[in-house]
């Protein structure tokens, strides 16, 4: 099979705005306003990597961003960070090793941007993640209250 992974900084493509839509239906996240969060995305300094297939369909997805994160106190250590916000694989192309494949591409790009470690929320897929190397933090909590996955990249 033939794909092709694609780095991405806006949401004007409109493969993708599909894909989006099918990833926020299967969530059961209802969207009033499409555009306007296409236009957040585009607009934030988070990116892309997209996989499509040889007829340009998108597989999958892993939308990202790079954040600085310091500790408590006066911030004397600081580390950044690759964070995964929104991750998907279209159902036909799941359990084939797309998925896998998109987060080593993603964290092959954070190491390059100089973070120490990727992060990430689930409460869909921590067996998949905990496959790749990911470890759950009791210690750290993130605003949506899902588990919170942290992998050392170096």
């Amino acid at each position: 099979m033939m794909y092709t992974d694609t780095l991405m900084t806006d949401m004007t493509d409109a493969a993708l705005q599909e894909a989006f839509r099918a990833y926020y239906g299967e969530l059961g996240v209802q969207v009033t306003n499409w555009e306007g969060l296409f236009a957040e995305i585009s607009a934030s300094p988070d990116c892309l990597f997209v996989r499509r297939d040889e007829t340009g369909s998108v597989m999958g997805f892993l939308l990202f961003a790079v954040t600085e994160a310091a500790s408590a106190g006066r911030g004397f250590f600081t580390t950044r960070l690759g964070c995964i916000e929104e991750f998907w694989v279209a159902e036909s192309y799941r359990g084939q090793g797309h998925g896998a494949a998109l987060l080593r591409l993603t964290e092959k790009h954070f190491v390059q941007l100089g973070c120490a470690y990727a992060i990430l929320t689930t409460d869909t897929a921590p067996g998949f993640y905990e496959k790749q190397g990911y470890k759950l933090q009791r210690g750290i909590t993130a605003k949506n209250k899902a588990d919170v996955y942290l992998k050392a990249l170096t």
